[in-house]
């Protein structure tokens, strides 16, 4: 699945881009089981204020959307993603995290340069994050931007900000990363990576689906994670 110019990106960029990796009708099927739960989340963050990182009326993070829908699951579950990931970590792979995330017009700060291991430190700390595109993600609605190479740098020390954990405070600003709805950008945990301010007149819709080794364990407790496993040597488990 991964070809040997995508591995040696990942390798040394820390991602590469799939364009048009899902069909546009596959992906508003997708969208509209994430809306509801995604609309749900919104409406709880108006009546009771901010939840960790989410903030009502600018961005939400809404998780574990897989795990509440058969549909969900088995798309994060398909071949596509089993692909990827066995041949990126070689080795059977667990589901390890999903979540939509909605930056909405009136966010006008970014989200701030982070490892996603910056949240919870994981053993082994690499793992796989694929960033989907739900609708155009534009340089004007708020799209990721990356360091490439950033990743060689192991887990870094992350700051607590009003927004979010930061861990690279320099001027670098990075590459950006815009997408056509069903693109997809797929890169290593370690990877700095931060999104920009949403100017635009809609919501920026993504989802991101994050897939460990099987036997990951918490980085700090060394307690295993018991996720779902989705693929043994390389083959789906679940569709």
């Amino acid at each position: 699945m991964v070809t040997a110019e995508q591995q040696r990106q990942f390798d040394e960029q820390g991602f590469f881009l799939l364009p048009d990796f899902f069909p546009a009708d596959e992906i508003d099927a997708l969208r509209g089981r994430i809306d509801h739960f995604a609309e749900a989340h919104e409406r709880q963050l108006q009546e009771s204020g901010r939840e960790g990182i989410s903030r009502p009326k600018e961005i939400s993070f809404t998780a574990h959307l897989a795990e509440q829908d058969p549909e969900i699951m088995k798309f994060v579950a398909q071949e596509k993603f089993v692909g990827i990931t066995s041949d990126l970590l070689h080795d059977d792979i667990s589901l390890y995290w999903d979540q939509s995330v909605y930056k909405k017009p009136e966010a006008k700060r970014d989200f701030p340069w982070h490892q996603d291991t910056g949240y919870t430190l994981t053993d082994p700390a690499v793992y796989i994050t694929c960033w989907l595109a739900l609708d155009d993600v534009t340089l004007e609605n708020g799209c990721i931007w990356v360091i490439p190479g950033s990743q060689k740098q192991g887990v870094i020390e992350h700051t607590d900000t009003d927004i979010g954990k930061q861990c690279y405070f320099g001027p670098d600003p990075g590459t950006a990363v815009p997408l056509k709805k069903g693109g997809m950008v797929v890169f290593n945990s370690l990877l700095f990576h931060r999104s920009g301010p949403n100017v635009s007149s809609t919501v920026r819709k993504g989802y991101v689906i994050q897939y460990s080794v099987a036997h990951a364990r918490h980085g700090v407790t060394g307690e295993p994670f018991n996720r779902v496993v989705v693929a043994r040597n390389g083959q789906p488990t679940l569709v």
